[in-house]
C-alpha cells in the first residue's frame, strides 16, 4: 500500500454531484430545455452589485497575491453581524464553507474520532469526516416528515463524542433548528468539553435572527460556518467563512492557510453584503414558488422544511422507486436520495426554481406516472 491511512482503501464517499447528462439525452431532453433543481444555488442569482465588483476587480492585475487573510471582507462581515457581538477577530474566510469545514476537520478529526450528528445530512461533509479517519455517528431524523428528535439526539451526545456536526438549515430537507434546540445542544455539549459545528450554508434563506452567530458570544464551544454560494448566488467564486472565537479561533489559525480568496471574489462578497435587500427579496421569492410547489403535491410526500428555505426532500409512496430517475424522464434535475446518507433512491431533494409555472407541469406528470404504477 503506498498509503499509510488504511482506513482510505475502504472509503466509499459519498456524493451527490453525478453527472446524468447523458441520461437526460437519452429520455430526450436537450440541454437547454432541461429544469435544473438539482444543486442549492440561489434560483435568483447574485446581486447585480457583486457582478458588477467582480467585473471591475477581474480587470486588475492578477500576477500579485490578494491579501492574505481577506481583512476588508472580515471587516464588512463583522459589521453585518455586529449585532450578534462578532468582530473581525472571530471571522476566518476559506474558499467556499467546504474549504472551511476542511479545515476544521483537520482541525479536530483523527483516526476514531466520533463526529455525532443527524441524518440525513450533507453528505460531503460526513465523506471528508471519514477521509481523516473519523467515526460518523448519527441520529436518523424521525418518520414519514423527516423530523429532528432533541431529546434522542440529546441522550448520544456522550462524553465519547468528539465534535458534534449540525447542519442547519439542514440538507436535504431544507428544516431550520431554533435558537433554543441549538442552546439546549450547546449546553450539554460544553458541559462535555465537546466542540458544536453548525453549518449555515442555506443561511442566508432564513432570518439573521435565526443564526446560531447569535449564540457565539455566550458558548465557547461553537463553531458557525457559513457561505456565499447559496443565498449570495456567489457560488463559482466559493468564499466562505467561519464565527468562531477565543480558544477554538487561536487553534483554527494553525490550520488555516493565507490567499484563500481572490480579490475579484472578496470584491464581489463585499458588495453583496452591502444589498441586505437582496436576501430579503430572494426569500419572499422563494418562499412563494416553495409553497406553491408544495401545495400541489399529490402523491410524493414532502419533509418538515422552513417554508423560506430553497430545498426540500420529496419521498415517493413505494419504496422501491427510483425518484430521481422519475424527474429526469421529465427533464427535471434533482439530487437522489441515494446519495445522503440515511435516504434512498426513493427521495430526492429538490430546489425550487424562480418560477414555479414549468416546474409545476413536470411535477404533475411525475406524480401521474407515480400513482398509475400503484394501481
Amino acid at each position: 500500500m503506498l498509503c499509510s491511512n488504511a482506513y482510505l482503501y475502504k472509503l466509499k464517499r459519498d456524493s451527490y454531484v453525478v453527472d446524468v447528462r447523458e441520461k437526460l439525452r437519452s429520455y430526450g431532453w436537450p440541454e437547454e430545455k432541461v429544469l435544473d433543481c438539482a444543486l442549492g444555488t440561489n434560483p435568483l442569482g447574485a446581486p447585480p452589485a457583486a457582478r458588477e465588483a467582480y467585473r471591475a476587480a477581474a480587470g486588475e492585475d492578477f500576477s500579485r497575491y490578494p491579501d492574505p487573510w481577506a481583512d476588508e471582507l472580515r471587516e464588512n462581515l463583522a459589521r453585518f453581524w455586529a449585532g450578534a457581538g462578532i468582530t473581525a477577530a472571530d471571522i476566518a474566510v476559506g474558499p467556499g464553507s467546504m474549504g472551511v469545514l476542511e479545515r476544521l476537520n483537520k482541525l479536530f478529526l483523527f483516526p476514531g474520532a466520533q463526529v455525532l450528528g443527524y441524518t440525513p445530512q450533507f453528505s460531503e461533509y460526513v465523506s471528508d469526516a471519514r477521509a481523516n479517519g473519523a467515526v460518523y455517528c448519527s441520529l436518523p431524523l424521525a418518520g414519514e416528515k423527516l423530523e429532528f428528535d432533541p431529546a434522542a439526539f440529546l441522550e448520544r451526545l456522550t462524553p465519547a463524542v468528539t465534535l458534534v456536526y449540525l447542519d442547519n438549515p439542514n440538507n436535504p430537507t431544507g428544516q431550520l433548528l431554533d435558537l433554543a434546540t441549538l442552546r439546549t445542544i450547546l449546553e450539554r455539549a460544553q458541559e462535555l468539553s465537546v466542540p458544536v459545528l453548525v453549518d449555515e450554508a442555506y443561511g442566508e434563506f432564513v432570518s439573521p435572527e435565526s443564526s446560531a452567530v447569535y449564540l457565539s458570544t455566550s458558548f465557547s464551544n461553537l463553531l458557525v460556518v457559513r457561505s456565499f454560494s447559496k443565498g449570495w448566488g456567489l457560488a463559482g467564486l466559493r468564499v466562505g467563512y467561519a464565527v468562531l472565537r477565543d480558544e477554538l479561533r487561536s487553534l483554527y489559525s494553525r490550520v488555516d492557510l493565507p490567499f484563500s480568496l481572490s480579490r475579484a471574489a472578496c470584491r464581489a462578497a463585499r458588495a453583496a453584503l452591502a444589498d441586505r435587500e437582496f436576501a430579503v427579496r430572494s426569500r419572499r421569492r422563494v418562499g412563494a414558488v416553495k409553497a406553491e410547489v408544495l401545495r400541489s403535491l399529490k402523491v410524493l410526500r414532502p419533509s418538515t422544511t422552513h417554508p423560506t428555505t430553497p430545498i426540500v426532500t420529496l419521498t415517493a409512496p413505494d419504496p422501491a422507486t427510483d425518484l430521481r430517475d422519475a424527474f429526469l424522464r421529465q427533464g427535471v434535475l434533482v439530487e437522489s436520495g441515494a446519495d445522503f446518507p440515511g435516504l434512498s433512491a426513493a427521495s430526492v431533494r429538490l430546489r425550487v426554481p424562480a418560477e414555479a409555472g414549468e416546474l409545476l407541469n413536470r411535477l404533475a406528470a411525475v406524480e401521474e406516472v407515480l400513482a398509475g404504477s400503484r394501481r
